[in-house]
């Protein structure tokens, strides 16, 4: 059995949209692209086929990778209404942490697996060790790290 995908509102509106970019538009244009390559006769030493087919195959396989993702999809909405004390580091949270041993602290949004590259923050997995580690706690609350061979703990400041 698959496990669910996890994903914001926000990462799954990315995808589709995407999809829809990559299906609507950019596979035509590189369809475009090996038709016209073709019509120059010897492909073998063709690079802008040898390119545009390479080109088609990414495509392609990032239009199967986004279909399957959303197939098993889970949206994580945003809490609403929870009490600052009653917060828990869950999907959605925004959390400041500081690590033991290391004098500055971090602020960290949790999102899903697939949008930890969120643009302009820093993002983590709860899938993550850290994501793991801080999974359910509470503002005040430590929780303790492994990662290989060292372990860390790391104290949750703020909830938002």
């Amino acid at each position: 059995m698959a496990s669910k995908n996890f994903l914001t509102r926000e990462g799954y509106e990315k995808l589709i949209a995407e999809l829809q970019e990559l299906k609507q538009e950019k596979l035509p244009q590189v369809l475009e692209r090996l038709s016209e390559a073709k019509a120059m006769w010897d492909l073998s030493e063709n690079f802008e086929y040898k390119s545009a087919m390479e080109d088609k195959d990414f495509i392609n396989s990032r239009i199967v990778e986004i279909q399957n993702l959303l197939n098993d999809v889970e949206i994580i909405d945003k809490e609403k209404d929870v009490k600052s004390s009653d917060k828990i580091v869950d999907f959605w949270s925004t959390v400041t942490l500081k690590i033991e041993d290391d004098d500055k602290e971090y602020t960290v949004r949790i999102v899903g697996t697939w949008e930890v590259t969120v643009d302009g923050e820093l993002a983590i997995s709860l899938e993550s060790p850290i994501g793991q580690a801080i999974r359910w706690k509470k503002i005040g609350e430590t929780a303790k790290m492994r990662h290989e061979s060292w372990r860390k703990n790391i104290k949750i400041l703020a909830i938002a």
